[in-house]
C-alpha cells in the first residue's frame, strides 16, 4: 500500500476507433498505467484473453454483479452487457497505480459521476469511412449498421470530454494520449519527487 492515490484516466469513442489498439501501447510503453478490466456477456474476439481483455460471462452472471453491486457502472451495447468493477478501479488506484478504463459514453458518464477526479479521453476516428471500414474486419457484418447508428449519437458526446484526441495517426494519438496522462500525474506529485 502507497501513501500516493493513483489516477484513473476515462477512454471512450466509437467502436473501430482505435481505443483498444490504443490502450494496448499505452500499457506497454507506460509504467505505472493499469487497465481496469471489464465484464462483458459478448463472446471472445479472435486474440481476446479472458482477464486480461474482459471477464467473459453470461447474462446470469453479469445479473448477480448487479445484483451485489459489484460494477460502478454497466451498460447494454450493441445487444451485449459490459460492466466496469468497483474494486477493481480502487484497488489500482490505492496502490498507486493508473487506472486506464476503456468505457463507452454512458458509462463514462457514471465513472466521473462516482470519481469526479477521473480524466476523460474521447478518441475519435478521422473520418465515418475509415470507421466503417475497420468495424468491417471485425466480422460482424449483421451488427455493423446498428454500431454505425450509434456513432452518431457517440460523437455528439465527445465535447463533453476533458480531452478529445483524432486517431488519424496510431503514433500521433498514442503520443497525444501518454502526454496527457504524464501532465496529469506530473501535476500532482510532490516537490522533490
Amino acid at each position: 500500500m502507497t501513501d500516493k492515490k493513483g489516477h484513473i484516466f476515462i477512454i471512450s469513442g466509437p467502436s473501430g476507433a482505435g481505443k483498444t489498439t490504443l490502450i494496448r501501447s499505452l500499457l506497454r510503453e507506460m509504467s505505472g498505467l493499469r487497465q481496469c478490466i471489464t465484464y462483458t456477456t459478448r463472446a471472445r474476439r479472435p486474440g481476446e484473453r479472458e482477464g486480461i481483455d474482459h471477464y467473459f460471462v453470461d447474462e446470469p452472471a453479469f445479473t448477480r454483479l448487479i445484483e451485489a453491486k459489484r460494477l460502478a457502472e454497466w451498460a447494454e451495447i450493441n445487444g451485449y452487457h459490459y460492466g466496469t468493477p468497483k474494486a477493481g478501479i480502487d484497488a489500482i488506484t490505492a496502490a498507486g497505480g493508473n487506472a486506464v478504463i476503456d468505457i463507452d459514453i454512458k458509462g463514462a458518464a457514471a465513472i466521473k459521476s462516482l470519481y469526479p477526479e477521473a480524466v476523460s479521453i474521447f478518441i475519435k476516428p478521422p473520418s465515418a469511412s475509415v470507421l466503417r471500414e475497420r468495424l468491417g474486419t471485425r466480422g460482424e457484418t449483421d451488427r455493423l449498421d446498428k454500431r454505425l447508428q450509434r456513432v452518431a449519437l457517440e460523437m455528439e458526446q465527445a465535447p463533453r470530454y476533458d480531452h478529445v484526441v483524432v486517431n488519424d495517426s496510431l503514433e500521433r494519438a498514442i503520443g497525444s494520449v501518454k502526454a496527457i496522462i504524464t501532465k496529469t500525474t506530473a501535476s500532482t506529485r510532490s516537490p522533490g519527487t
